[in-house]
C-alpha cells in the first residue's frame, strides 16, 4: 500500500513538472510567457518561439523604433484614409504596447539570434558548457 502511494506521488510530481514547462495556446495568447521563458537555461527554443508568436497573434505588436518616429516602410502618407480619431486611438495603443513590451521584444529578438546556432533538432539549446566545448573544438 505504501509503495502504491509513493508511486502515485512520484507520478503527480512528474505531471506537475511537465505541466509547468509547457503552456496552453490560450494561456500564451493572453500572457507574455515568452519573456520569462528566455531567462530559463533549459527552455525549449521552439516552445519559446511558439509562445511569442501566439501572444502577438492577439495583441497589436509595437512597431520598430524607426517606424514609431516616421511612417511604416512603403506607406504613402497621402493614402491614409482613416479618420483622425482612429489614427489617434491606434497610435495610443501602439505607444502603450511599445512602452510595455518594446524592450522585451528587443531582448527576445537578440536571444533568438544568439542561441540559434546552438539549437538542437528537438529544440533543446546547448548549455553554456556545451557551447564553450563546441567553440574550443572549432578552434583546433
Amino acid at each position: 500500500m505504501k509503495q502504491k502511494i509513493l508511486h502515485l506521488m512520484c507520478l503527480c510530481l512528474m505531471v506537475i513538472q511537465v505541466k509547468s514547462q509547457t503552456y496552453s495556446k490560450r494561456y500564451c495568447r493572453k500572457h507574455p510567457v515568452w519573456i520569462d521563458m528566455i531567462k530559463k537555461p533549459d527552455v525549449n527554443y521552439f516552445e519559446a518561439i511558439r509562445a511569442y508568436d501566439l501572444f502577438w497573434e492577439k495583441h497589436p505588436k509595437p512597431k520598430e523604433e524607426y517606424d514609431v518616429l516616421g511612417q511604416e516602410k512603403g506607406q504613402d502618407e497621402n493614402k491614409d484614409t482613416r479618420d483622425a480619431g482612429e489614427r489617434t486611438r491606434e497610435s495610443r495603443r501602439e505607444r502603450e504596447m511599445y512602452r510595455k513590451y518594446g524592450l522585451e521584444i528587443k531582448k527576445f529578438e537578440h536571444w533568438k539570434r544568439q542561441v540559434l546556432p546552438y539549437v538542437q533538432s528537438d529544440g533543446r539549446i546547448l548549455s553554456k558548457e556545451e557551447q564553450l566545448k563546441l567553440w574550443e573544438e572549432g578552434r583546433k
